[in-house]
């Protein structure tokens, strides 16, 4: 995996982590990891910075 220097992975590694992930994960994480992949994606392509959601 390789670091960006804005401290992000790579975005080729990330789809691969969260392809990954998804093959090991039960289903409901699995469309969870599909969903922040995506949105994940789309922030890039936006320019979009995500926000931190209360825990």
């Amino acid at each position: 995996m390789r670091w960006q220097t804005n401290g992000e992975l790579n975005q080729g590694d990330l789809i691969e982590l969260v392809c990954h992930l998804r093959n090991v994960e039960c289903d409901q994480h699995s469309d969870e990891l599909s969903r922040l992949g995506q949105s994940h994606t789309e922030d890039n392509q936006t320019g979009k910075i995500p926000q931190k959601q209360a825990a």
